[in-house]
């Protein structure tokens, strides 16, 4: 701006372009202070010097288990909960009775067998210890021998005992070879080079083409089981909805390498929780219309537009994210330190907000005391945020930090309170956020996916995964399990006893069970 510009300016209008750049400095400071506190800080919102301490309580010592009352929330009228935690177990865990195990049996010398007085010693007992020990990539070969039979007298009818069916027909890869490779990959996020290298050291020359074979052709077998899971959450009355960005080299939908998404979508009732990971290669919100078309009820998920489109309809209710509210006043508390303005008042309530839940959950209370606990704890606290909020609204310069946070919690406000309406339901999408994580963390070690067919495999096998995971099941177990019997299962019911939650666990045992082993000769050379 020039010099005589600036003298024809008058004093009101130097006074608001001094405010005006102030704002943009004030924005530009706090953006610097987000990418170097997202290289070099502290991830957790957990934040002792931001005053987010006065809300993050102290956990009490687990080894004790003394009923412990605590102070719901600061009120003319002081109520308690009263819980007990349990107790930790102390010292070194027995090792699994069904681990298979080798005997190491020591003796005395000979000559320490004679007692001084002349008399031989006898055996009177003796000591035992365990270790773990573990020899790298045991794998053994499973030969199928098929009986075959022949008429010796018109020496025409031969018949020839059947083979089992497999999971990829005349493939090398057992079921359990098949568990092995996806669940390396898509639980211990180890990528298919490497599981390469792993496999040639021990002397299995296994290429990584093959590898992606096996992981596209598994993911095609278990697709149905994933469809059945996708119905189970748009037959329940609350989701959860997340996505997040995926590198695809080769999109058949794309000209060139560019950002592409993984989808999540959790639903059902708890007993048959299910998570549906879903490949697509934009962030339209048509996908979400798409897969929550037959959906009514309660839908929890951040503010972006694919999900408050769809709560504007009347079948479908969004439950706003809290911590994303919170997130914005946060990244301002911790740069602002110690300066309790109005982002740490807010950040205090919310705490408040977060405390109650806790104890809530701590206390096992059924959702129709939560919905009354709520009610007459939270909702309190939620119209002093409020009240703050409108005080301030034009208080702040819009474009600032502070303003951009407050018009996002106000611009939201009824969704964020839609958690009331409901004791089942959750007062963010946390849940949604911890279930993507393992796909982010997997990302970070395999980079990218090859192609469109080879994100679309992964986002069935992910999806599988995740749910045996929310059950407890054991991922290899299940896997070797579901692909042993998929072809088999020719009928809705067989394949609805195939998910995660509906397989016995006598059925996972055998999954794990090791055979009987037969050791070729040392001579034999194969």
């Amino acid at each position: 701006m020039s010099a005589n510009l600036l003298e024809k300016m008058t004093n009101e209008e130097n006074i608001s372009l001094v405010k005006s750049l102030n704002s943009k400095v004030e924005t530009l400071e706090h953006q610097l202070f987000l990418f170097r506190n997202a290289r070099f800080g502290r991830k957790s919102e957990k934040d002792a010097e931001s005053g987010q301490m006065s809300f993050q309580f102290d956990e009490a010592d687990d080894t004790k288990v003394e009923p412990e009352v605590v102070e719901v929330i600061e009120s003319s009228e002081s109520e308690t909960i009263t819980y007990t935690r349990p107790k930790k177990a102390k010292g070194r865990q027995k090792l699994p009775a069904s681990l298979p195990y080798v005997e190491k049996i020591y003796d005395i010398p000979e000559s320490l067998k004679s007692c001084a007085c002349g008399c031989s010693m006898t055996e009177i007992g003796e000591e035992r210890s365990e270790q773990i020990d573990i020899v790298p990539q045991m794998a053994f070969r499973v030969v199928h021998v098929r009986k075959k039979y022949a008429c010796k007298q018109c020496e025409e009818n031969i018949q020839v005992a059947k083979a089992p069916i497999q999971p990829i027909p005349q493939s090398v890869a057992s079921a359990g070879m098949l568990a092995h490779v996806i669940d390396g990959k898509f639980n211990r996020h180890m990528p298919l080079y490497r599981q390469e290298d792993i496999f040639n050291r021990a002397g299995l020359s296994v290429t990584r083409a093959t590898l992606s074979h096996w992981v596209i052709k598994s993911a095609d077998l278990l697709n149905p089981l994933v469809k059945i899971l996708a119905d189970i959450i748009q037959n329940h009355d609350i989701a959860w909805a997340d996505e997040t960005p995926l590198q695809v080299l080769k999109d058949k939908d794309k000209k060139s390498p560019s950002k592409s998404y993984m989808w999540l979508f959790i639903g059902g009732p708890p007993e048959q929780r299910s998570f549906i990971y879903h490949y697509h290669a934009t962030r339209a919100t048509q996908v979400a219309a798409d897969f929550f078309e037959d959906f009514k009820g309660y839908l929890h998920a951040d503010c972006y537009n694919a999900y408050t489109a769809l709560g504007k309809k009347d079948y479908i209710t969004h439950v706003a994210c809290m911590t994303h509210a919170r997130r914005y006043f946060m990244d301002i508390v911790r740069q602002t330190k110690k300066q309790k303005g109005l982002a740490y008042q807010v950040v205090e309530l919310i705490g408040k907000l977060y405390h109650l839940e806790k104890l809530l959950k701590e206390s096992n209370a059924n959702p129709d005391e939560i919905k009354l606990k709520r009610e007459e704890r939270a909702h309190p606290i939620l119209l002093q945020i409020k009240k703050l909020l409108d005080d301030n609204l034009t208080k702040v310069p819009p474009q600032s930090p502070l303003g951009k946070a407050v018009a996002y919690m106000l611009t939201h406000w009824q969704a964020l309170n839609h958690y009331l309406l409901d004791g089942r339901l959750e007062i963010d999408n946390n849940r949604s956020e911890r279930s993507i994580k393992p796909f982010v963390i997997g990302r970070k070690n395999w980079l990218f996916h090859g192609n469109d067919k080879g994100a679309r495999a992964g986002a069935i096998l992910y999806s599988l995964i995740e749910t045996c995971k929310a059950h407890q099941v054991d991922v290899f177990a299940w896997l070797k399990h579901a692909l042993t019997h998929m072809r088999q299962a020719d009928t809705l019911e067989k394949m609805e006893a195939l998910l995660p939650f509906n397989v016995k666990p006598e059925e996972l045992d055998a999954a794990r069970a090791i055979p009987e082993l037969i050791y070729p000769e040392k001579d034999v050379v194969n």
